[in-house]
Protein backbone atom coordinates (compact mmCIF):
# COMPACT_ATOMS: atom_id res chain seq x y z
CA UNK A 1 0.00 0.00 0.00
CA UNK A 2 1.48 3.39 -1.00
CA UNK A 3 1.71 6.36 1.38
CA UNK A 4 -1.17 8.24 -0.30
CA UNK A 5 -3.56 5.35 0.27
CA UNK A 6 -2.43 5.05 3.89
CA UNK A 7 -3.10 8.75 4.48
CA UNK A 8 -6.54 8.51 2.86
CA UNK A 9 -7.50 5.56 5.09
CA UNK A 10 -6.21 7.29 8.20
CA UNK A 11 -8.20 10.42 7.35
CA UNK A 12 -11.38 8.46 6.64
CA UNK A 13 -11.29 7.02 10.14
CA UNK A 14 -10.26 10.20 11.94
CA UNK A 15 -13.40 12.18 11.09
CA UNK A 16 -15.86 9.74 12.77
CA UNK A 17 -13.52 9.45 15.77
CA UNK A 18 -13.33 13.22 16.17
CA UNK A 19 -17.10 13.60 15.87
CA UNK A 20 -17.62 10.75 18.37
CA UNK A 21 -15.24 12.38 20.84
CA UNK A 22 -16.97 15.77 20.55
CA UNK A 23 -20.44 14.30 20.97
CA UNK A 24 -19.31 12.42 24.09
CA UNK A 25 -17.94 15.65 25.56
CA UNK A 26 -21.19 17.55 24.95
CA UNK A 27 -23.34 14.70 26.26
CA UNK A 28 -21.36 14.19 29.46
CA UNK A 29 -21.04 17.94 30.00
CA UNK A 30 -24.81 17.96 30.47
CA UNK A 31 -24.74 14.80 32.59
CA UNK A 32 -22.09 16.08 35.00
CA UNK A 33 -23.06 19.76 34.64
CA UNK A 34 -19.47 20.83 33.99
CA UNK A 35 -17.73 22.17 30.86
CA UNK A 36 -15.98 19.11 29.45
CA UNK A 37 -16.47 20.63 25.96
CA UNK A 38 -15.76 24.07 24.60
CA UNK A 39 -18.64 25.96 22.94
CA UNK A 40 -19.27 25.08 19.31
CA UNK A 41 -20.84 28.47 18.54
CA UNK A 42 -19.45 31.78 19.79
CA UNK A 43 -21.70 34.70 18.89
CA UNK A 44 -19.99 38.06 19.40
CA UNK A 45 -22.24 41.13 19.43
CA UNK A 46 -19.85 43.84 18.29
CA UNK A 47 -22.31 46.56 19.31
CA UNK A 48 -26.08 46.95 19.46
CA UNK A 49 -26.12 49.94 17.12
CA UNK A 50 -28.32 49.35 14.08
CA UNK A 51 -29.57 51.36 11.13
CA UNK A 52 -32.94 49.57 11.16
CA UNK A 53 -35.79 49.32 13.67
CA UNK A 54 -36.79 45.65 13.50
CA UNK A 55 -40.06 45.18 15.34
CA UNK A 56 -39.14 41.83 16.96
CA UNK A 57 -35.65 42.86 18.11
CA UNK A 58 -34.87 44.52 21.41
CA UNK A 59 -31.10 44.75 20.99
CA UNK A 60 -31.14 48.28 19.59
CA UNK A 61 -32.72 49.53 22.81
CA UNK A 62 -30.16 47.98 25.17
CA UNK A 63 -26.46 48.60 25.77
CA UNK A 64 -26.47 51.31 23.11
CA UNK A 65 -23.33 52.99 24.41
CA UNK A 66 -21.33 49.78 24.62
CA UNK A 67 -19.06 48.20 22.03
CA UNK A 68 -16.28 45.65 22.23
CA UNK A 69 -12.86 47.27 21.94
CA UNK A 70 -10.71 45.98 19.07
CA UNK A 71 -7.79 44.98 21.32
CA UNK A 72 -10.14 43.13 23.68
CA UNK A 73 -11.61 41.31 20.69
CA UNK A 74 -8.13 40.27 19.59
CA UNK A 75 -7.45 38.87 23.06
CA UNK A 76 -10.71 36.91 23.14
CA UNK A 77 -10.23 35.53 19.62
CA UNK A 78 -6.67 34.44 20.43
CA UNK A 79 -7.99 32.57 23.47
CA UNK A 80 -10.64 30.80 21.37
CA UNK A 81 -8.02 29.82 18.79
CA UNK A 82 -6.00 28.10 21.53
CA UNK A 83 -8.84 25.69 22.32
CA UNK A 84 -7.69 23.33 19.54
CA UNK A 85 -11.30 22.48 18.76
CA UNK A 86 -13.31 23.55 15.73
CA UNK A 87 -15.61 26.35 16.94
CA UNK A 88 -17.42 28.85 14.76
CA UNK A 89 -17.22 32.56 15.59
CA UNK A 90 -20.27 34.55 14.47
CA UNK A 91 -20.07 38.36 14.44
CA UNK A 92 -23.45 39.94 14.96
CA UNK A 93 -25.04 42.97 16.60
CA UNK A 94 -26.85 45.29 16.03
CA UNK A 95 -25.47 45.69 12.53
CA UNK A 96 -21.82 44.52 12.29
CA UNK A 97 -21.05 46.59 9.19
CA UNK A 98 -21.61 49.79 11.15
CA UNK A 99 -18.21 49.05 12.68
CA UNK A 100 -15.54 50.85 10.66
CA UNK A 101 -13.01 48.22 11.72
CA UNK A 102 -15.21 45.26 10.73
CA UNK A 103 -12.79 43.94 8.11
CA UNK A 104 -9.88 44.19 10.55
CA UNK A 105 -11.98 42.20 13.03
CA UNK A 106 -12.85 39.58 10.41
CA UNK A 107 -9.22 39.35 9.29
CA UNK A 108 -8.11 38.91 12.91
CA UNK A 109 -10.39 35.91 13.36
CA UNK A 110 -9.65 34.34 9.97
CA UNK A 111 -5.88 34.74 10.39
CA UNK A 112 -6.12 32.69 13.60
CA UNK A 113 -7.67 29.84 11.63
CA UNK A 114 -11.14 30.32 13.14
CA UNK A 115 -14.26 29.52 11.15
CA UNK A 116 -15.82 32.97 10.93
CA UNK A 117 -19.31 34.12 9.99
CA UNK A 118 -21.18 37.44 9.92
CA UNK A 119 -24.92 38.03 10.33
CA UNK A 120 -26.10 41.27 8.71
CA UNK A 121 -29.23 43.02 7.51
CA UNK A 122 -27.45 43.55 4.17
CA UNK A 123 -28.36 47.20 3.75
CA UNK A 124 -24.80 48.52 4.07
CA UNK A 125 -23.32 46.09 1.54
CA UNK A 126 -23.85 48.66 -1.16
CA UNK A 127 -20.69 49.08 -3.23
CA UNK A 128 -18.59 46.99 -5.60
CA UNK A 129 -15.55 47.55 -3.40
CA UNK A 130 -17.34 46.23 -0.32
CA UNK A 131 -18.68 43.21 -2.20
CA UNK A 132 -15.16 42.37 -3.35
CA UNK A 133 -13.75 42.72 0.18
CA UNK A 134 -16.41 40.42 1.65
CA UNK A 135 -15.90 37.72 -0.97
CA UNK A 136 -12.12 37.87 -0.52
CA UNK A 137 -12.24 38.13 3.29
CA UNK A 138 -11.91 34.45 4.20
CA UNK A 139 -15.34 34.34 5.82
CA UNK A 140 -16.90 30.89 5.99
CA UNK A 141 -20.41 32.28 5.73
CA UNK A 142 -22.25 35.58 5.45
CA UNK A 143 -25.90 35.46 6.48
CA UNK A 144 -28.36 38.15 5.39
CA UNK A 145 -31.61 38.42 7.35
CA UNK A 146 -34.65 38.48 5.07
CA UNK A 147 -38.05 38.29 6.73
CA UNK A 148 -40.32 38.61 3.74
CA UNK A 149 -40.31 37.34 0.18
CA UNK A 150 -41.72 40.70 -0.94
CA UNK A 151 -40.68 44.25 -0.08
CA UNK A 152 -43.92 45.21 1.67
CA UNK A 153 -43.61 42.45 4.28
CA UNK A 154 -39.87 42.70 4.90
CA UNK A 155 -39.82 46.50 5.14
CA UNK A 156 -42.77 46.56 7.56
CA UNK A 157 -41.03 44.06 9.86
CA UNK A 158 -37.67 45.85 9.60
CA UNK A 159 -39.18 49.26 10.27
CA UNK A 160 -37.47 51.12 7.40
CA UNK A 161 -38.57 51.40 3.78
CA UNK A 162 -36.29 50.22 1.00
CA UNK A 163 -34.48 47.61 3.11
CA UNK A 164 -35.77 44.68 1.05
CA UNK A 165 -34.30 46.01 -2.19
CA UNK A 166 -30.96 46.70 -0.48
CA UNK A 167 -30.78 43.24 1.12
CA UNK A 168 -31.76 41.43 -2.08
CA UNK A 169 -29.32 43.58 -4.06
CA UNK A 170 -26.53 42.65 -1.64
CA UNK A 171 -27.33 38.94 -1.91
CA UNK A 172 -27.41 39.08 -5.71
CA UNK A 173 -24.13 41.02 -5.90
CA UNK A 174 -22.39 38.67 -3.47
CA UNK A 175 -23.48 35.62 -5.46
CA UNK A 176 -22.30 37.15 -8.72
CA UNK A 177 -18.92 38.18 -7.29
CA UNK A 178 -18.40 34.75 -5.75
CA UNK A 179 -19.20 33.09 -9.08
CA UNK A 180 -16.79 35.44 -10.87
CA UNK A 181 -13.95 34.76 -8.42
CA UNK A 182 -14.62 31.03 -8.20
CA UNK A 183 -14.40 31.14 -4.40
CA UNK A 184 -15.78 32.97 -1.39
CA UNK A 185 -18.00 32.51 1.66
CA UNK A 186 -21.22 30.57 1.73
CA UNK A 187 -24.06 33.03 1.21
CA UNK A 188 -27.12 32.46 3.37
CA UNK A 189 -30.57 33.85 3.97
CA UNK A 190 -31.96 33.70 7.50
CA UNK A 191 -35.72 34.05 7.76
CA UNK A 192 -37.55 34.49 11.06
CA UNK A 193 -40.90 32.67 11.16
CA UNK A 194 -43.71 34.88 12.49
CA UNK A 195 -47.39 35.39 11.82
CA UNK A 196 -46.67 38.35 9.52
CA UNK A 197 -44.79 36.25 6.95
CA UNK A 198 -46.35 32.77 7.18
CA UNK A 199 -47.75 32.91 3.65
CA UNK A 200 -44.28 33.73 2.28
CA UNK A 201 -42.19 30.93 3.82
CA UNK A 202 -42.36 28.82 0.67
CA UNK A 203 -41.98 31.86 -1.58
CA UNK A 204 -38.59 32.41 0.05
CA UNK A 205 -37.41 29.11 -1.47
CA UNK A 206 -38.12 30.48 -4.95
CA UNK A 207 -36.30 33.71 -4.14
CA UNK A 208 -33.31 31.78 -2.77
CA UNK A 209 -33.06 29.80 -6.00
CA UNK A 210 -33.26 32.97 -8.06
CA UNK A 211 -30.51 34.63 -6.02
CA UNK A 212 -28.38 31.45 -6.16
CA UNK A 213 -27.60 31.55 -2.45
CA UNK A 214 -26.02 28.57 -0.68
CA UNK A 215 -28.23 28.13 2.39
CA UNK A 216 -31.75 29.03 3.47
CA UNK A 217 -32.31 28.82 7.22
CA UNK A 218 -35.61 29.32 9.07
CA UNK A 219 -35.82 30.32 12.76
CA UNK A 220 -39.02 30.68 14.82
CA UNK A 221 -39.46 34.14 16.32
CA UNK A 222 -38.47 34.66 19.94
CA UNK A 223 -39.69 37.32 22.33
CA UNK A 224 -36.82 37.69 24.83
CA UNK A 225 -33.54 37.50 22.95
CA UNK A 226 -31.23 37.92 25.94
CA UNK A 227 -33.06 35.25 27.94
CA UNK A 228 -34.89 32.55 25.99
CA UNK A 229 -36.33 31.20 29.23
CA UNK A 230 -38.52 34.31 29.38
CA UNK A 231 -39.96 33.85 25.89
CA UNK A 232 -43.75 34.02 26.07
CA UNK A 233 -46.50 33.37 23.55
CA UNK A 234 -48.10 36.79 24.00
CA UNK A 235 -45.57 38.53 21.74
CA UNK A 236 -47.08 40.47 18.86
CA UNK A 237 -45.35 38.32 16.22
CA UNK A 238 -46.36 34.96 17.67
CA UNK A 239 -48.17 32.48 15.41
CA UNK A 240 -51.69 32.19 16.83
CA UNK A 241 -53.88 29.09 16.91
CA UNK A 242 -55.90 30.20 13.89
CA UNK A 243 -52.71 30.32 11.81
CA UNK A 244 -51.24 26.94 12.85
CA UNK A 245 -52.82 25.05 9.94
CA UNK A 246 -51.32 27.54 7.50
CA UNK A 247 -47.92 27.01 9.11
CA UNK A 248 -48.35 23.23 8.82
CA UNK A 249 -49.06 23.48 5.09
CA UNK A 250 -45.99 25.67 4.61
CA UNK A 251 -43.79 23.26 6.58
CA UNK A 252 -44.97 20.28 4.55
CA UNK A 253 -44.12 22.07 1.31
CA UNK A 254 -40.71 23.18 2.58
CA UNK A 255 -39.87 19.67 3.85
CA UNK A 256 -40.88 18.15 0.50
CA UNK A 257 -38.76 20.67 -1.40
CA UNK A 258 -35.78 20.11 0.91
CA UNK A 259 -35.42 16.54 -0.35
CA UNK A 260 -34.31 17.93 -3.72
CA UNK A 261 -32.84 21.25 -2.61
CA UNK A 262 -29.81 20.97 -0.34
CA UNK A 263 -29.72 24.72 0.31
CA UNK A 264 -32.66 24.35 2.72
CA UNK A 265 -31.02 23.55 6.07
CA UNK A 266 -32.74 21.78 8.98
CA UNK A 267 -31.08 20.92 12.29
CA UNK A 268 -34.24 19.23 13.54
CA UNK A 269 -37.64 18.12 12.27
CA UNK A 270 -39.37 21.32 11.05
CA UNK A 271 -42.68 19.98 12.35
CA UNK A 272 -41.37 20.96 15.78
CA UNK A 273 -42.19 24.55 14.80
CA UNK A 274 -45.85 23.58 15.33
CA UNK A 275 -45.13 22.33 18.85
CA UNK A 276 -43.12 25.46 19.57
CA UNK A 277 -45.85 27.91 18.65
CA UNK A 278 -48.57 25.80 20.31
CA UNK A 279 -46.61 25.59 23.56
CA UNK A 280 -46.38 21.79 23.48
CA UNK A 281 -42.63 21.54 22.88
CA UNK A 282 -40.91 19.80 25.80
CA UNK A 283 -37.36 18.94 26.80
CA UNK A 284 -38.07 15.31 25.96
CA UNK A 285 -38.74 16.34 22.36
CA UNK A 286 -36.01 18.98 21.96
CA UNK A 287 -33.04 19.61 24.22
CA UNK A 288 -30.91 22.69 24.40
CA UNK A 289 -27.37 21.98 25.51
CA UNK A 290 -26.00 24.82 27.66
CA UNK A 291 -22.43 23.93 26.70
CA UNK A 292 -22.86 24.32 22.93
CA UNK A 293 -23.37 28.08 22.61
CA UNK A 294 -22.20 31.34 24.15
CA UNK A 295 -22.82 34.98 23.35
CA UNK A 296 -20.38 37.76 24.20
CA UNK A 297 -22.30 41.01 24.43
CA UNK A 298 -21.05 44.50 23.53
CA UNK A 299 -20.56 45.12 27.26
CA UNK A 300 -18.25 42.08 27.51
CA UNK A 301 -20.69 39.90 29.44
CA UNK A 302 -20.59 36.21 28.51
CA UNK A 303 -23.79 34.21 28.66
CA UNK A 304 -25.48 31.27 27.06
CA UNK A 305 -29.03 31.99 28.18
CA UNK A 306 -30.09 34.13 31.09
CA UNK A 307 -27.58 35.50 33.60
CA UNK A 308 -23.95 36.36 32.87
CA UNK A 309 -21.09 33.89 33.34
CA UNK A 310 -18.63 36.76 33.86
CA UNK A 311 -17.12 39.58 31.83
CA UNK A 312 -14.16 39.29 29.44
CA UNK A 313 -13.09 42.80 30.45
CA UNK A 314 -12.39 41.50 33.96
CA UNK A 315 -11.38 37.87 33.42
CA UNK A 316 -10.38 35.42 30.70
CA UNK A 317 -13.04 33.74 28.59
CA UNK A 318 -11.95 30.36 29.97
CA UNK A 319 -12.48 31.63 33.51
CA UNK A 320 -15.94 32.91 32.53
CA UNK A 321 -16.88 29.47 31.20
CA UNK A 322 -15.81 27.71 34.39
CA UNK A 323 -17.17 30.27 36.86
CA UNK A 324 -19.69 29.58 39.60
CA UNK A 325 -22.09 31.98 37.82
CA UNK A 326 -21.80 29.89 34.65
CA UNK A 327 -22.68 26.71 36.50
CA UNK A 328 -25.70 28.37 38.11
CA UNK A 329 -26.93 29.70 34.74
CA UNK A 330 -26.45 26.31 33.05
CA UNK A 331 -28.32 24.52 35.84
CA UNK A 332 -31.27 26.81 35.17
CA UNK A 333 -31.05 26.09 31.43
CA UNK A 334 -31.11 22.35 32.08
CA UNK A 335 -34.38 22.84 33.98
CA UNK A 336 -35.88 25.21 31.40
CA UNK A 337 -39.54 24.50 30.68
CA UNK A 338 -39.67 26.80 27.62
CA UNK A 339 -37.53 25.24 24.88
CA UNK A 340 -36.66 27.97 22.39
CA UNK A 341 -35.94 25.80 19.32
CA UNK A 342 -33.05 28.05 18.29
CA UNK A 343 -30.58 25.94 16.31
CA UNK A 344 -27.44 27.32 17.93
CA UNK A 345 -28.55 26.10 21.38
CA UNK A 346 -28.75 22.46 20.35
CA UNK A 347 -26.64 19.52 19.28
CA UNK A 348 -29.23 16.78 18.63
CA UNK A 349 -26.58 14.20 17.74
CA UNK A 350 -25.28 14.47 21.33
CA UNK A 351 -28.63 14.14 23.13
CA UNK A 352 -28.47 10.39 23.75
CA UNK A 353 -25.49 8.15 24.56
CA UNK A 354 -27.02 5.19 22.75
CA UNK A 355 -27.61 7.34 19.65
CA UNK A 356 -24.02 8.65 19.80
CA UNK A 357 -22.65 5.09 19.85
CA UNK A 358 -25.07 3.89 17.18
CA UNK A 359 -24.22 6.75 14.82
CA UNK A 360 -20.50 6.17 15.37
CA UNK A 361 -20.72 2.47 14.56
CA UNK A 362 -22.83 3.18 11.47
CA UNK A 363 -20.25 5.70 10.24
CA UNK A 364 -17.46 3.16 10.73
CA UNK A 365 -19.39 0.43 8.91
CA UNK A 366 -19.82 2.71 5.89
CA UNK A 367 -16.08 3.39 5.53
CA UNK A 368 -14.20 1.74 2.63
CA UNK A 369 -11.93 -0.17 5.03
CA UNK A 370 -11.23 -3.77 5.91
CA UNK A 371 -12.98 -5.42 8.87
CA UNK A 372 -9.71 -5.33 10.83
CA UNK A 373 -9.27 -1.60 10.21
CA UNK A 374 -12.86 -0.90 11.19
CA UNK A 375 -12.39 -2.89 14.39
CA UNK A 376 -9.29 -0.87 15.28
CA UNK A 377 -11.23 2.38 14.91
CA UNK A 378 -14.11 1.05 17.01
CA UNK A 379 -11.67 0.03 19.75
CA UNK A 380 -10.19 3.54 19.75
CA UNK A 381 -13.69 4.93 20.16
CA UNK A 382 -14.52 2.58 23.04
CA UNK A 383 -11.37 3.72 24.85
CA UNK A 384 -12.77 7.25 24.76
CA UNK A 385 -15.57 6.07 27.05
CA UNK A 386 -13.21 4.93 29.82
CA UNK A 387 -12.67 8.35 31.48
CA UNK A 388 -16.42 8.89 31.66
CA UNK A 389 -16.93 5.47 33.26
CA UNK A 390 -14.50 6.55 35.98
CA UNK A 391 -16.38 9.83 36.44
CA UNK A 392 -19.67 7.96 36.80
CA UNK A 393 -18.14 5.68 39.42
CA UNK A 394 -16.90 8.71 41.39
CA UNK A 395 -20.18 10.63 41.06
CA UNK A 396 -21.91 10.73 44.47
CA UNK A 397 -25.31 9.11 44.62
CA UNK A 398 -28.27 10.98 46.11
CA UNK A 399 -31.00 9.29 48.13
Amino acid sequence: MNETMKLEKTHSGSAPLKNFEENLKYYFSSVFKKPLARPQWIYISLSHKCNLDCQMCGNKRTLRRHKLDFMLLKKVLAEIAQWQTDPCVVFTGGEPFLRRDIFSIIDGAVSLGLKTEVVTNGTLIDSAHMIEKIVASGLKNIAVSLDGAVAETHDAIRGVGGTYQKAVGALRALSQEKKKKGSGPDISVWMTIMKENLEELCDMMTLAQELEIDHLVYHPVIVAQADMQNTISTGSFWVRKDKVNLLKVQIERIAAAQKNDERIAFLHDPMLWLDYFQGTLTREIWKCNPFVFIDIGPDGNVRSCGSSFGNVRDMSLNDCLSSAQAQKARDKMLRCAKPCLQTCWARPEADSLSAIVENFTCQIESLPLSDLEKREILEKGLKMLKPYESMIERKPSHP
